[in-house]
């Protein structure tokens, strides 16, 4: 039954790729966040009975870094994202959103000093050569113009700001609960997009907003980043980290494919296949798995009561 875990995970959050599509429609990019983590914070608030009000302490030395984990994850992240849907398909932002935990693995490897083994390297190498199979729509002759797509582009930003929430995240998390760093990071994200979503004019777009678009920002809100996050949080409790990231990565861009098709109409090319291909079997070579030792505590923390 674990598996149910991060396979709803990764259709959850494929879902909101859809969702999001509908929201540019009348929505700005920021109105759009920040409409989404008001829903999500408030959901939130309600699991503070389950968790407990004493996991919402956290130190004065860190609200800088709270802050910097709203911004970079909430604010930014989601601003490239939903920008990145006016220029480009919704398949092609998922299979860019695939492409994190490689970054993260380098990333974590230049600052938070884990090295990588050379099948770590070979990992890079393919999920990297994926991205450009993707950008160049199977000819890389174009990157000798640098003739990419604009909404491509927004998306690899979006991409570097998660990579940057990622990683913070695991800073933090050396201190603070996993429900302590999601709520905060909400309510940081909510503050900020607050105030940016007023020079979007978002009160004037709500006053105008489709029952479309109010029902995509539920979605998103309640089962992308409210369930979703759960979920995945669940997932890593019961399967481990490992585990859950390798299947809800590999899987949201083949759940994206399949709805947009259902929602879109949007062909699978061949070239969009090959890159799922390659980032798939380079998250393979670049996942770590879990050794004895690995098992053992997760065993021990699982008969933990």
């Amino acid at each position: 039954m674990n598996i149910f875990l991060p396979f709803f995970t990764a259709l959850f959050f494929a879902g909101s790729f859809i969702a999001g599509k509908y929201t540019t429609y009348d929505l700005g990019p920021l109105t759009t966040s920040f409409l989404r983590y008001v829903v999500a914070l408030i959901f939130l608030s309600f699991l503070i009975f389950y968790y407990k009000p004493k996991l919402l302490y956290i130190q004065k030395k860190h609200l800088i870094l709270f802050s910097l984990l709203g911004i970079s994850g909430i604010v930014l992240y989601h601003y490239f994202f939903f920008s990145s849907l006016h220029y480009t398909s919704v398949t092609n932002t998922a299979i860019l959103n695939a492409f994190i935990p490689i970054l993260t693995g380098i990333g974590a490897a230049f600052f938070l000093k884990e090295r990588l083994t050379k099948k770590n390297y070979v990992g890079v190498l393919l999920s990297f050569l994926g991205v450009l199979l993707l950008l160049t729509k199977g000819n890389l002759t174009v990157l000798l113009t640098l003739n990419f797509n604009f909404g491509d582009l927004l998306m690899l930003l979006a991409v570097l700001c998660s990579v940057f929430y990622t990683l913070l995240i695991k800073h933090l998390s050396k201190v603070y609960h996993s429900f302590t760093i999601t709520f905060y990071a909400s309510l940081t994200g909510v503050f900020f997009l607050f105030f940016l979503s007023l020079f979007e004019g978002g009160i004037t777009q709500l006053q105008t907003i489709s029952m479309t678009s109010f029902f995509s920002i539920l979605y998103m809100g309640i089962f992308a980043s409210g369930i979703g996050h759960l979920l995945f949080n669940m997932s890593i409790h019961k399967l481990g980290a490992t585990k859950t990231s390798s299947f809800v990565y590999t899987f949201v861009p083949v759940f994206v494919a399949i709805l947009s098709f259902l929602f879109f109409e949007e062909i699978l090319t061949l070239s969009m296949i090959g890159s799922i291909v390659l980032i798939v079997l380079g998250l393979h070579f670049l996942l770590p798995k879990k050794d004895a030792k690995d098992k053992k505590l997760l065993k021990k923390r699982d008969n933990f009561k």
